[in-house]
Formats: C-alpha cells, structure tokens, sequence
C-alpha cells in the first residue's frame, strides 16, 4: 500500500480481545472528526462493532461523524483498499482485531504511522500488552531493515481506570517495564463510555463532560505526537 498524499494511520492494536480496541478507536475518531478532520475508521474486527456502533444514531439526530468502514472480511488482503482512502481522509483509523488469531495488526503496524495499544490497569491485559509490545517493535525493525514506510511511533493508553490498590499495583508493573512511553491521559470507567455506543455517537458530542474533557486530552496528545493541526473553523 502506498498513501497517496499526507494522511496520517494510526493502528490501535493489542493481543487481548476486550481490552477497549473499538472504543479507543471510536472516541477518538469521533473527537478529531468533531474536530474538523476528515477521519475514516477502518473496522477489521469479526464482530464489526465498530460499523454497528456507527449505525445505532437515532432518527433525526447527528450520524457519527466519522467515516466507517468494514473491511475485516479481506483480513490483511484489507491493505488494498487503504491507498484510495488515503485520498479522500487526513486520518485513517484501524481497529485491530486480537492478533493471536490475525495477521491484520501485523499488517497494520508496516504501513502505520502510529500504534496505540490500548491497556486496562489488570494484570491479564498487562501480560497481553507486553505482547503487542514486542509486536510493535518488531515492526519498527523491519521497517528500518526494508527502508520503508517512515517512522513508526507507538504509546500506551491506560483506559477504564478506576481506583483501588489492585489497578495503582498493575499500572505500576505496567510504567516499571515498558519500552514504549505511556500516555499522560487516562480514560476512566465511567457509564458514558458505553451509553455513547449505545446511541451511535462519541462522548465529546454529548456536552461538557469529565469523559469528554479525557478524550478531547488523548486527542490532542495524538495530534501532536502526529503534527495534525486543527483547522480554525470545523469543516461539514
């Protein structure tokens, strides 16, 4: 796949199913889309929660404001379909589906610009992100070796935080061994999270909101790790 002008990739992969991969990726399409920039996310899971999500706003109310595309059929043969939109979107958005049981992340991280793994503060999902870790790395090696594609960065988002010493002790063993940084937003456990899925939309649509106030934050520290600039004026 080669991208056909500027825009930016980002892949939200991790080897655990369940561990927000859809979420991440939906909350933050929205935002940058609310934002004024033209984004595309590209679902790859089985399940496609990503384009039932997209397709549960109400009659008469706001569509999802960014683009959804189910491409999780053609698995990694998916690549194919990334070059053309790449011409009609500044942001492309792929949510991986578990990669113990796909080739499709590994797909995703060679052509990426970013990788976000996405990692709840328990130790099963610890476990599982030093997997994708490695996967990242990996990545980053082989892209270096062929000289292609550019730069890969990668970071962790901690998402459903809650407190509790359990969540402070795994988010510890997280910080103590990883290779990539972390980001400095966290996502809480809160009920909006889900009832925004439930009527097809993202929290930062839903008004002035502690949940809206984390997303609005991990998108700002996206575009600047990405150097996406927000227009003045949001685009229709």
């Amino acid at each position: 796949m080669t991208k056909k002008n500027s825009c930016k990739i980002i892949a939200v992969v991790n080897q655990k199913g369940g561990c927000t991969k859809t979420a991440t990726s939906m909350q933050l399409g929205g935002a940058f889309a609310e934002a004024g920039i033209l984004t595309a996310i590209v679902d790859m899971d089985p399940q496609a929660t990503a384009t039932l999500w997209s397709m549960q706003s109400r009659p008469g109310k706001a569509q999802f404001p960014a683009k959804v595309v189910s491409l999780g059929a053609l698995k990694e043969r998916f690549l194919d379909k990334l070059g053309p939109l790449t011409e009609s979107y500044e942001l492309l958005i792929i949510d991986c589906p578990p990669a113990v049981e796909s080739n499709v992340p590994w797909a995703s991280l060679l052509v990426a610009d970013l990788a976000i793994i996405p990692v709840v503060p328990v130790m099963d999902n610890v476990w599982a992100s030093k997997i994708a870790e490695d996967l990242v790395i990996k990545a980053r090696d082989e892209r270096a070796e062929k000289g292609s594609a550019g730069a890969l960065d990668a970071v962790f988002l901690l998402q459903q935080q809650r407190r509790g010493t359990v969540f402070e002790v795994c988010e510890e063993v997280l910080r103590d061994g990883a290779r990539l940084p972390i980001l400095t937003t966290k996502i809480a456990l809160r009920n909006i999270y889900p009832e925004s899925q439930l009527y097809g939309t993202h929290v930062t649509a839903m008004g002035n909101t502690a949940a809206a106030s984390e997303v609005t934050s991990f998108r700002d520290e996206v575009a600047k790790i990405l150097t996406i600039k927000f227009p003045k004026v949001a685009k229709k």
